[in-house]
């Protein structure tokens, strides 16, 4: 066999190629063998193995393939990377109509001072009149609420979008603005426990799919036997809740739900 480098070797010279490698089973002991003689257990490597494999295919080619599922039923647009936002129709990517709100929202609140002073204080009307008054429906990104509650996927007041854009506290999950609404109005009625139940089941509906917010709106009660509503009992249990009329009213006019209308054109507001 060659050295390192420099010395000659033979080419002519047949290589002795390595004899197939055998696998022992680990539950059985190696002993009794002669050297080179196959066993019964012995398993040769993927490449025997593989050639069976692709004839028991090929043996099998006769059979009708399987008929494919046909899927018939309505696809639902879960989310959108892509959003229109000028008025000739121009599309950007969510991320970057984020990062740009983000940005230039900066910049506008180094420029207007009361505007920062709103911000600072928390002073939610303040900071809704001046952005519609001199930051919304401009060129070249035309920032407005509908397309911040799209773009960010909750439907969070304009000032809670300002406050986590300038660092000032973090944007509210979907989840804790239900959650609160569910709160405010189970105080506000003095709900029982079944009451406030039918509730929370209906605000985590409606704040994820936009058939169903347009159906509540709508004030449509077939809304209510979605499979959720059946687990509470069903329409039937329903009419146990004295004041639910009442109740999705308050819903129906609540901020939370002006956002989810906004963040879903299609939906009418009540």
């Amino acid at each position: 066999m060659a050295e390192y480098f420099e010395d000659k070797y033979d080419y002519s010279v047949p290589l002795k190629l390595p004899r197939p490698r055998k696998v022992q089973p680990t539950d059985e002991p190696i002993t009794g063998r002669v050297a080179g003689e196959p066993q019964p257990n012995d398993q040769y490597e993927v490449g025997e193995a593989g050639e069976t494999e692709v004839a028991t295919e090929t043996d099998r080619g006769t059979e009708a393939p399987p008929e494919l599922p046909v899927w018939e039923g309505r696809d639902t647009i879960v989310f959108e990377e892509v959003r229109i936002v000028g008025p000739n129709g121009e599309k950007v990517d969510v991320m970057t109509f984020r990062g740009s709100f983000e940005r230039d929202l900066y910049d506008f609140a180094q420029r207007e001072p009361a505007f920062q002073q709103a911000v600072e204080a928390e002073d939610d009307d303040a900071v809704e009149t001046i952005l519609n008054e001199r930051f919304f429906h401009k060129p070249k990104m035309f920032y407005s609420p509908d397309k911040l509650v799209k773009s960010y996927g909750v439907p969070a007041p304009t000032p809670a979008f300002v406050y986590s854009a300038l660092n000032q506290k973090p944007l509210p999950s979907k989840e804790r603005l239900v959650g609160d609404l569910v709160d405010s109005v189970a105080a506000r009625f003095n709900l029982r426990y079944n009451d406030t139940k039918w509730l929370t089941a209906t605000l985590s509906l409606i704040a994820e799919d936009a058939s169903a917010l347009q159906r509540f709106m709508a004030g449509d009660m077939t809304l209510f036997t979605s499979t959720q509503f059946r687990l509470l009992g069903g329409p039937a249990a329903l009419t146990r809740f004295a004041e639910r009329e009442a109740v999705f009213e308050v819903v129906r006019q609540s901020p939370l739900m002006r956002q989810a209308v906004l963040g879903n054109a299609d939906v009418p507001s009540a």
